[in-house]
Parts: structure tokens; sequence; C-alpha cells
């Protein structure tokens, strides 16, 4: 297979590349389904070296909503300098870590979660990724408006 995955102009990322741009992360987008309807919240976020992402929120919060539920979890990054930039997407299922005292959770518990937001924030959820993918858009010479429109990073 080509590093295309055949769409013109945009290079697939490695497993490899993916995990590493994972892990060097903070802040991502999180997609569920509430109520029938689909939900995309920002959230902060750690993972580690398999790509397990794991985030915290507020007992209250719609995030919640998560848990044995599949989601879908995103990051990028850009340079509109160079009209280039990257995304990768974990796709799993979400589980609360409520199992304190268990090896596993405790280790990703652990890992370092900073929450921008306000407020408690002691309700951990983890994402088991099922597939990892990622694509990038190389640096080239493309003509002014030929598929960046000025003042949108996306």
């Amino acid at each position: 297979m080509d590093r295309t995955g055949g769409l013109e102009g945009l290079e697939v990322l490695s497993e490899v590349e993916c995990l590493a741009l994972l892990v060097r992360g903070c802040v991502g987008r999180l997609g569920f389904i509430v109520g029938g309807r689909p939900v995309v919240l920002p959230v902060n976020y750690s993972a580690d070296e398999l790509g397990v992402v794991v985030f915290r929120t507020a007992a209250g919060s719609l995030l919640t909503a998560v848990a044995h539920q599949p989601v879908a979890f995103e990051i990028d990054g850009v340079d509109p300098a160079h009209r280039t930039g990257w995304s990768v997407a974990v796709q799993g299922e979400a589980t609360e870590l409520t199992e304190l005292g268990t090896p596993g959770v405790d280790r990703l518990r652990a890992m370092p979660v900073v929450t921008w937001a306000p407020g408690q924030r002691d309700r951990w959820f983890a994402i088991t990724p099922e597939l990892v993918t990622g694509r990038r858009l190389p640096v080239q010479g493309l003509e002014v408006g030929g598929g960046w429109y000025e003042g949108i990073v996306g």
C-alpha cells in the first residue's frame, strides 16, 4: 500500500507515528452518542505507548455518558504558515476506571492528566484503542486558496 492510502495529497501515518503524536498531546476531541445524537467535546488527556487514552471529568458532566460505549477520539496539529497539518484518530470503547487497587486501573489513574477546566474532575475514563489511524498533509507548493481558506484553521 502506498503512503497516501488512496487519498491524493495526504500521507497515511504509520501506527508508530500516530502513537508518538498521541503520547505528546494533551488536548483532543471526544466523539460519542448521547440520546441518539452525536456529540463532540474537547478533553484534556494523557496517552500511553499502546494508545490508551485517559481523561478525567466531573461527576455531572455529559462526558460520563461514554462509559461502555464506542467512541472516537481525535487530535491534530496545523501549521498555517506552511499550509500543512496532521490528524490522529482513535476508535475504541470507553470505560470508567473505578476498580482502585487493581494494577491496570492504578497505572492508568497515575497518568498525568492535567485538566484546564475549573472544578473537581474525579471521574476517570480510559479509551482502549481498537483502531488508530492518522493522516498528514505534507508541505507542498499549494497556490493560495488551494484547499486552505484564510482565517480558518482546522
